[in-house]
């Protein structure tokens, strides 16, 4: 005798694979890019290109009490970038070019570059910025 359940719970499982795998081509992060500063300056200019639901990561080092100042120019206006903190927390600001904070803990402190969705989800939606971080 089989059991109602063991079919149930297979067919739960599949499904939520298939939806898992949508989800993860739908938005595709390309690999982290390091941020280092020339030596004796407190800025640094990153330039890149985002299509659709792409991201891309920006990891610098921070040390606690510094006051760093992130703006980004994009092709589309509909380009923004979202901070996290080395816990991983991401920062209340949202549709901004220009965010600035006071680090609270020493690390790597992520940036992620990103189109809102409204922005992503049209047909051949892309975005060339320059993202502009300084630490002082």
């Amino acid at each position: 005798m089989s059991c109602p359940f063991t079919s149930r719970a297979t067919s739960l499982a599949a499904i939520l694979s298939i939806m898992l795998c949508a989800t993860a081509t739908a938005y595709s992060h390309n690999k982290p890019r390091r941020v280092k500063f020339v030596h004796g300056k407190t800025s640094a200019t990153v330039r890149g290109r985002i299509a659709g639901y792409d991201t891309q990561d920006y990891v610098l080092e921070a040390r606690s009490g510094q006051h760093m100042d992130i703006r980004i120019t994009a092709s589309n206006p509909e380009t923004y970038f979202v901070v996290y903190t080395i816990n991983g927390k991401g920062t209340e600001m949202n549709e901004t070019d220009h965010y600035s904070l006071n680090t609270t803990e020493s690390g790597d402190y992520v940036i992620r570059v990103l189109m809102m969705r409204s922005a992503a989800r049209r047909k051949g939606a892309s975005s060339n910025y320059a993202l502009t971080i300084s630490i002082k």
